[in-house]
């Protein structure tokens, strides 16, 4: 599996990843299609991406992604929305994980503190991920579609980091 940062030429397959989850129904707060364009500025170019990072497997297939940004204003200073989205097939192979120790490794270098998670409620599968990478509930900050998780950027204990066996 390789790991990179998105660049630009990548949007328009990603974007197809990103549709596929989509599709699925239940799994994104995101419920149209994006264009590769529209792709770009949300992920990569837009003035809110702090960065978005792509896993492929050895046949240049991209598998999925994962986005830091920092798009809506009331998010605390030193914290940034994260979004993991994985194909299908990918899912449960370690391709989030992957994705995470990048990201999170980003995010250190970036001076961020803490990192939120947005999810959908019925998407059981993203808050157990997120919960295994040290994510844990915001008190009061989950509605009745979503849920919000946070962690902090440096490990603590009993919040393990992404790739740790804990």
């Amino acid at each position: 599996m390789i790991i990179r940062p998105a660049k630009l030429d990548d949007a328009e397959p990603l974007s197809a990843v990103l549709n596929a989850v989509i599709a699925e129904g239940d799994k994104t707060a995101i419920d149209a299609p994006l264009s590769g364009s529209e792709f770009a500025e949300w992920f990569i170019t837009g003035s809110h991406c702090i960065s978005c990072v792509a896993a492929a497997g050895e046949d240049g297939r991209f598998l999925g992604f994962q986005a830091l940004e920092r798009f809506h204003r009331e998010l605390p200073a030193g914290t940034a929305d994260i979004a993991t989205f994985v194909s299908a097939a990918s899912r449960g192979s370690g391709v989030g994980r992957r994705l995470a120790e990048a990201t999170v490794a980003i995010a250190e270098r970036a001076g961020l503190r803490s990192l939120r998670a947005v999810i959908r409620r019925r998407n059981t599968g993203a808050i157990s991920y997120y919960r295994s990478l040290g994510f844990r509930d915001e008190g009061g900050a989950s509605t009745g579609e979503s849920v919000t998780l946070m962690r902090p950027v440096r490990s603590v204990p009993g919040h393990p980091e992404p790739g740790s066996s804990s």
